[in-house]
């Protein structure tokens, strides 16, 4: 049986990880992305990669974005008291959602995945958070890239 990477290649493998991996905390993209280094040696494929990763994952992020925004929509449930007390929370604090998902994008602390799910809660601007989002995964991914391929 072909392997993932010899049957879609390694660049669309790498962004269907991407995407895997920001919808399923399991799955760990800075592994794959370390793993598919080792094989290549290869600094311009790594900044490829690097980027298709954090392009996957933040198509992962979009879809958790926008869910958690319309959980938070749909109404009276038993947690709308609670979202709209944090949705107060947020306004009082004005830049630190958008540092802390910069920070978190970049970082990985907190967890990425639970500040993007906050974020559509909250009502943070969906293109601040995806641009945001972008750059720091993409830092992130390419800081990686580039400590394997030069270490």
């Amino acid at each position: 049986m072909d392997s993932l990477a010899a049957h879609f290649g390694i660049y669309a493998a790498t962004l269907i990880v991407g995407v895997v991996s920001g919808l399923v905390p399991i799955v760990n993209g800075e592994l794959y992305l370390i793993s598919a280094l080792l094989i290549t040696y290869d600094p311009k494929t790594g900044i490829v990669l690097a980027v298709l990763l954090a392009v996957g994952q933040m198509i992962a992020k979009v879809v958790l974005y926008q869910a958690a925004r319309r959980a938070s929509n749909v109404g009276h449930g038993r947690f709308h008291a609670k979202i709209e007390k944090a949705r107060a929370k947020v306004a009082q604090w004005r830049s630190k959602p958008l540092t802390l998902t910069f920070v978190s994008s970049t970082v990985g602390l907190p967890p990425f995945y639970l500040v993007t799910l906050v974020a559509g809660i909250v009502e943070v601007r969906f293109i601040t958070f995806l641009w945001l989002g972008l750059v720091g995964r993409t830092i992130r991914f390419m800081t990686i890239a580039l400590i394997v391929c030069y270490a």
